[in-house]
């Protein structure tokens, strides 16, 4: 028979290793700050955080890139002509928990991305905003908003989640105070001098990484959509847009097209993105399957996250002009940055 005091001991020791544990791998604090925190030497807590991992106390998992994906994975990314692409099984059926879901796999996918001392931009989106609260703690990093944003309704996680993460240990951030679109562009010149904005896009100049909402030219597919007149839209639709993210428009080649609004949203341009070392684009929903090709052959993206049935509906219609592929057999783009200038 087990004796009770003994597993009261053990079960404090387990306590105080989960709480050092937190604190160094979690939260991001030295071992120097663990140990005066709890009045003991930084030898004793490396020993103590190394008897967490021995005891099962702390676990580690290492998504490695290099690993196989599913070959419809592959499939979808070699039509796209990119490099890689996650595929997203959601099983939400209510059409808000789909969203924060697939949202919240955005932000792990970010978050197992993301290296000590990177610089990562992340733009605003009403998938992200809705899924802010599911962000996991990052390692110590600059995190850029890319984007201006809007209110909507049970909207502003995102902001709240930027100032969060600007208290953490290691976490520095650069929010974009600006709103997604203005009416004018001597406007858009304005906020754009303001110096907290213009300190964020000077810093998104250099990303190590970007997370980027792909939006399509369509009613309920685009934040900026939503934020213009019907004679904007129209006029967009005009000129060839299909599909739009950080305030980049484009055509279904993937060029960029000029429209109205050019110089009107506030967000970082297609320039500095392409010169990103690793761009994730994601988007969801079957409608957005033209604009996720444009968004592939424009060159700025090197990766791809999507649910189920945007893959479908590109897979699909991949099938459909399968026949018409050129001799490296692909209908997509061509590789990643060597696509249209």
């Amino acid at each position: 028979m087990s004796d009770p005091e003994s597993g009261g001991a053990d079960l404090q020791r387990r306590v105080l290793l989960a709480e050092l544990a937190k604190a160094y791998y979690l939260d991001d604090v030295s071992k120097v700050d663990i140990a005066k925190a709890f009045g003991m030497s930084r030898f004793q807590v490396a020993r103590l955080l190394e008897q967490a991992r021995a005891s099962g106390v702390v676990t580690i998992e290492v998504h490695d890139p290099r690993l196989p994906r599913s070959a419809r994975e592959h499939a979808l990314a070699d039509a796209l002509g990119i490099d890689t692409a996650r595929i997203v099984e959601l099983d939400e059926t209510d059409g808000d928990l789909r969203v924060e879901q697939f949202g919240a796999v955005v932000l792990t996918a970010m978050r197992d991305a993301i290296r000590p001392g990177m610089t990562v931009g992340l733009s605003w989106s009403r998938t992200l905003d809705r899924a802010a609260r599911f962000l996991p703690a990052l390692p110590p990093c600059s995190l850029v908003q890319l984007t201006g944003a809007f209110e909507v309704a049970g909207s502003g996680t995102f902001s709240r989640m930027l100032m969060q993460l600007d208290r953490r240990a290691g976490v520095q951030t650069f929010p974009l105070y600006a709103p997604l679109v203005v009416d004018q562009r001597s406007t858009a010149q304005d906020v754009r001098r303001q110096p907290v904005v213009a300190d964020a896009l000077a810093h998104a100049e250099a990303l190590d990484l970007a997370m980027v909402a792909i939006g399509a030219w369509l009613p309920g597919e685009s934040a900026v959509w939503e934020r213009v007149t019907p004679e904007v839209q129209q006029a967009c639709t005009r000129a060839g847009a299909v599909a739009e993210f950080s305030g980049t428009f484009l055509d279904a080649r993937g060029a960029a097209v000029q429209t109205p609004l050019d110089g009107r949203v506030i967000a970082v341009g297609l320039p500095q993105l392409r010169a990103a070392r690793h761009v994730v684009g994601f988007a969801h929903g079957p409608r957005r399957a033209t604009a996720l090709r444009a968004a592939a052959a424009s060159g700025a993206f090197s990766s791809v996250i999507v649910d189920s049935t945007l893959a479908s509906a590109v897979l699909g219609s991949e099938q459909c002009v399968s026949g018409g592929a050129g001799e490296n057999g692909r209908t997509g783009g061509v590789p990643h940055r060597d696509r249209l200038p």
